[in-house]
């Protein structure tokens, strides 16, 4: 009897797991992978897209900000590990060792940060010491586009009129076959576009619409 009741609740257990497995595939997932983008937006080639040509992981997301392209870009340019910051969940970087900016140790700038505005290709952001993604091409105003040998991001301002701009951001990635791989590199990949990335897009628009742009 005992013996029937472990069994069926194991069995229970298993298919509420695999049910929410599905539904998250099925219906949370293409949504937070595409999270405030357009069709259009998911489809539109963008920069780096040759880079990965078949990538295991992808996403798209966008926001819209109040500001002109020349107002975000001084925010966006500076972003990374000890440089402003990710303007995003500071307290899990702080959890994750890698927290702070310039301004301070524990959380991201919110402010234009005038000595970071130099970025050029070649140069790494950083996420944590020495791991990040090298910049592979920029263009001020217009796109920043990082990559490493497990992917591309890249962020591009696209104006629609003059006092909003759509920030979108691509991330695909890739990396070598077996389950420790998958676990390794999925499963950050995963949470990142889910928690991190949105988080983001929103710190760069509160700060970019707060302060007018807040460059010195």
């Amino acid at each position: 009897m005992r013996l029937n009741r472990l069994v069926r609740g194991s069995v229970a257990a298993v298919l509420t797991v695999a049910t929410l497995a599905l539904l998250y595939a099925v219906a949370f997932r293409p949504w937070h992978l595409h999270r405030g983008a357009t069709l259009a937006e998911a489809l539109q080639p963008l920069p780096g897209d040759d880079l990965v040509p078949t990538p295991k992981f992808e996403y798209t997301q966008a926001i819209s900000i109040e500001a002109s392209p020349e107002e975000i870009w001084p925010w966006l340019v500076q972003i990374g590990y000890r440089r402003a910051g990710w303007y995003s969940h500071d307290w899990i970087h702080r959890l994750l060792g890698i927290a702070g900016s310039l301004d301070h140790h524990r959380r991201s700038a919110d402010r234009v940060i005038p000595e970071l505005q130099d970025l050029q290709a070649g140069d790494l952001i950083e996420i944590a010491p020495g791991m990040g993604f090298e910049v592979m091409q920029l263009e001020p105003n217009e796109y920043l586009l990082t990559g490493n040998e497990g992917g591309s991001w890249v962020w591009l301002l696209d104006p629609v009129d003059a006092d909003t701009t759509r920030l979108i951001v691509r991330m695909k990635g890739t990396w070598e076959p077996g389950l420790a791989n998958d676990l390794a590199f999925g499963i950050p990949n995963e949470l990142g576009s889910l928690i991190m990335q949105p988080k983001t897009l929103r710190g760069i628009k509160l700060g970019v619409e707060r302060t007018g742009g807040g460059r010195e």
